[in-house]
């Protein structure tokens, strides 16, 4: 129990800094990139607000155990697709699904992302990729 809510936030960060060094000292270092065309559409002059961009979300990933009911339901063959734990190096920033990352001299897309969020602040999270 934790009278103040920023003692929780101090909580995770510190959880967020050790996971990261555990897993940066175990893994190896992934970036996982998506482009998005552009927020706010107009349809009368076929325009986006803002400009078309990549966006970015780095840190340190280990291979992890599969499910294979997931990968099932993703319809995904278990020994060519691996799962990743995966820390972003800067806390509460994960892939978005359709990413792409390189894992192992191969590039595969992100399926399925399953974050580790105790209070909604994403510390870590699982990642299934698929070729």
């Amino acid at each position: 129990w934790h009278s103040h809510p920023e003692d929780v936030v101090g909580d995770y960060l510190a959880t967020h800094a050790q996971a990261l060094a555990t897993v940066k000292a175990k893994g190896a270092a992934v970036t996982f990139s998506t482009y998005t065309p552009g927020i706010g559409y107009d349809p009368a002059t076929d325009t986006y607000a803002t400009a078309p961009a990549m966006v970015s979300v780095s840190g340190f990933a280990v291979e992890a155990g599969k499910n294979p009911i997931l990968y099932q339901a993703l319809l995904l063959v278990l020994a060519e697709n691996p799962t990743l734990f995966f820390v972003p190096t800067t806390y509460d920033t994960l892939p978005l699904l359709g990413a792409s990352v390189t894992w192992g001299g191969i590039n595969y897309t992100v399926k399925s992302v399953d974050p580790l969020a105790p209070d909604g602040l994403s510390i870590a999270a699982t990642v299934v990729c698929a070729r």
